[in-house]
């Protein structure tokens, strides 16, 4: 006599359903492998990114606060009305407000000059407001060997300032902005401190950065 053994519906389910789970974890790791690469790689970007940003922000606030400064030792521009200078002494000597005041002002009367929209060559040499509106291509080379194109846009605007005068001291309230507001609403008419904000854009890396420094009315 034949003796036949039946075999468990359950287990074959079981079989089953863990041959389907295999199947999907197979085909999901070359996709898990490409977003792990494609983190790796951003990361690696952005280092290198932000290490060619800093050496390159630096490199830009080395030019003149403003283009009608005659040279790199020029005393403060005149600004009426922000922290102005005033006359002490005998001759073409100028002070800021400030009676104690060891900061001579320039000794030609020369104001800052208005920042346009843009400008056609942005040539620092004339002064750090020649960099709004503009923007120019960065070559990347990151640490894996690959090479990658990230554009750097301007903006300068002077910086919203309020100032009080009582007595001999004078006090200056700078709207610099924050985390929220990197570009407040700029002032129109001059004032002692530009901020410089960079933006640095690449979509294909997913890049979007932006640093923002100020550069004040004193020396170059």
């Amino acid at each position: 006599m034949k003796r036949v053994v039946m075999r468990s519906a359950m287990a074959m389910i079981e079989l089953i359903f863990a041959i389907v789970v295999i199947a999907i974890s197979l085909l999901s790791i070359p996709s898990m492998m490409a977003v792990a690469a494609q983190s790796s790689k951003g990361s690696v970007i952005d280092e290198d990114v932000m290490s060619r940003l800093s050496g390159w922000v630096m490199d830009k606030s080395q030019a003149r606060w403003d283009g009608n400064y005659s040279a790199s030792g020029s005393g403060p521009l005149w600004i009426p009305g922000d922290l102005n200078c005033t006359s002490r002494g005998s001759g073409n000597v100028w002070y800021r407000v400030n009676a104690d005041s060891t900061v001579q002002c320039d000794d030609q009367n020369r104001t800052p000059s208005a920042i346009l929209s843009s400008y056609p060559d942005g040539n620092l040499s004339r002064g750090i407001e020649r960099l709004n509106g503009g923007s120019e291509n960065l070559e990347i080379n990151t640490t894996s060997a690959e090479s990658y194109t990230i554009t750097a846009s301007y903006a300068v605007s002077y910086v919203p300032s309020t100032v009080s005068v009582s007595g001999n001291t004078a006090t200056a309230t700078w709207v610099l902005g924050s985390s929220t507001a990197m570009e407040p609403s700029p002032s129109v008419a001059a004032t002692h401190l530009k901020r410089v904000v960079t933006r640095f854009s690449d979509p294909d890396t997913q890049t979007d950065m932006v640093l923002t420094f100020f550069k004040s009315n004193k020396g170059n």
